[in-house]
């Protein structure tokens, strides 16, 4: 596929990549790592890449100290990086994100000029990708979706250039699926399936089974095995338990995940159909178009110029991701965050066929520059709103432990949720929670022990009980009490934020 003949030297398409690039680097990167990480999942993901910098073992995650083997560690791993070159801060755990999110948008337009849309279609795709709220929100949340979607736009990239008579790109496309195993498991083979199929749909399933294209699988496997084989070595029984059963089967398939009933396989199309605006309508339209051109139809001049093969590479992309994605019981809209692209690609298309003349089209493009810089300046010195902090109240409790408490001290969980506020308290405090516990003598005997206790402030006179003189609040901040055994003994919260 190369570009459409309509890209004269005149569109200056490198001119628009430029202007996308910085309007998403002002939008993406407004007031980044204020407010504090989410404890989902954030916070979590956050933790094991602290500790890695801390132990110094990039091969084997941990959390709270012990082994950890859920997720792959490729996301960790730059997390961690960033880490180091920043220190441990909120800014840095979102960066590797944000950065993912920049280029996802310069990406995007550039795979549409490759696959041949015209210049404003490329142009409405990087916007329609960049006012996307689910993609602009989790380009700024320290997850591994964003960056899984970048792996995706690149490996679809590869598999362009390897089509273009570049065979060796091949290599590239394999090479960019393992690193998104190494990200988000089976998942980052989701690119592989749609070229096999789109080569088996545009009458080249010949390749398949030519050298070329094994170089993909080949690159792919040589890309994930050393950490899987040593994983593997190190830990067979729990890498088995909790990277293959319970995350893919339990999470993906059990019964007990997601909505019962046959409505579960629905679920991404409602979640579209709820968050997906304004553009919702636009793709669907894109995607009429598409179906459309893929079925051989001459579209008319009132439709956009798209050749047929880049009809059936975006309708295969929204088809294997979601269709895929939907058999899962778990359903997140954020699992599905690499299809964003590819419908971003289908509302252009739309958009193509119904603003045709050149006039229009100026404005359209004008229009978008100018509300896009407004959002810009808007989010960057309009005063963000700082109030807004995540687990309110709890942020400064888990500083004072930080900066008060002994290395090792146990934190008494008194009637709380545990994973609601797990991964916050290990993140900004270093002690992770015991589960929880409603008995207040047991919680006084830890307290007894040297334990300090995390209750809801309502909660705290349970544990005091008749003896408030010895079992007593340290520390007050807004719905939580940290409670410690004793004499009573001033702290102080300290007033630096070592994460911001």
């Amino acid at each position: 596929m190369t570009l459409h003949p309509s890209l004269a030297p005149g569109t200056r398409p490198a001119a628009a990549t430029l202007a996308l690039a910085l309007l998403a680097l002002f939008i993406v990167f407004a007031h980044l790592g204020e407010g504090h990480l989410a404890n989902f999942d954030d916070c979590y993901y956050a933790e094991k890449a602290k500790e890695m910098v801390g132990s110094g073992d990039w091969i084997t995650p941990h959390y709270d100290g012990q082994v950890s083997l859920d997720n792959p560690p490729m996301f960790l791993w730059l997390m961690t990086g960033a880490f180091l070159l920043f220190g441990i801060r909120d800014v840095a755990a979102i960066l590797p994100s944000a950065i993912a999110g920049v280029l996802c948008v310069v990406l995007l337009h550039r795979l549409a000029l490759r696959l041949g849309l015209s210049s404003f279609a490329a142009w409405c795709a990087g916007v329609v990708l960049l006012t996307t709220q689910y993609f602009l929100k989790y380009s700024r949340h320290a997850m591994f979706d964003v960056f899984l979607t970048l792996l995706f736009l690149l490996a679809i990239h590869a598999y362009l250039r390897a089509r273009d008579a570049r065979p060796a790109f091949y290599a590239l496309l394999g090479l960019l699926c393992g690193l998104g195993v190494l990200t988000k498991n089976v998942l980052g083979l989701f690119p592989l399936v749609v070229a096999a199929l789109h080569l088996a749909w545009t009458g080249r399933a010949r390749d398949l089974l030519r050298p070329p294209f094994w170089l993909a699988p080949i690159a792919a496997a040589a890309t994930v095995a050393p950490w899987y084989l040593a994983q593997l070595g190190a830990h067979r029984a729990q890498f088995v338990e909790e990277h293959f059963r319970w995350l893919l089967l339990e999470r993906g398939f059990a019964a007990s995940s997601g909505e019962p009933g046959w409505i579960n396989y629905l679920g991404y199309a409602r979640d579209l159909a709820t968050y997906y605006w304004p553009w919702l309508p636009v793709a669907v339209w894109g995607v009429v178009l598409a179906v459309r051109r893929s079925r051989g139809s001459v579209l008319g001049e009132s439709d956009p110029a798209m050749p047929r093969d880049a009809a059936k590479l975006i309708l295969l992309w929204i088809l294997v991701v979601i269709g895929v994605m939907s058999v899962g019981r778990e359903k997140k809209l954020w699992y599905i965050m690499t299809a964003f692209p590819a419908l971003a690609l289908a509302a252009a298309i739309a958009l193509d066929a119904w603003i045709r003349e050149a006039s229009a089209r100026r404005r359209a493009v004008t229009w978008s520059v100018a509300l896009l810089a407004a959002l810009a300046l808007a989010l960057n010195f309009v005063p963000s709103r700082r109030g807004k902090e995540r687990l309110p109240g709890l942020y400064p409790i888990a500083r004072v432990v930080s900066s008060a408490a002994a290395p090792g001290t146990r934190i008494v969980n008194y009637a709380n949720g545990y994973w609601s506020i797990q991964n916050f308290m290990l993140y900004y405090s270093g002690h992770g929670l015991t589960k929880p516990t409603s008995d207040p003598d047991s919680a006084r005997a830890a307290l007894d022990g040297g334990a300090l206790a995390l209750v809801a402030s309502r909660r705290a006179a349970e544990i005091a009980g008749a003896d408030s003189t010895r079992y007593r609040a340290w520390v007050r901040s807004g719905e939580w009490t940290l409670m410690r055994a004793g004499p009573e003994r001033p702290v102080t919260i300290p007033s630096n934020d070592p994460y911001r």
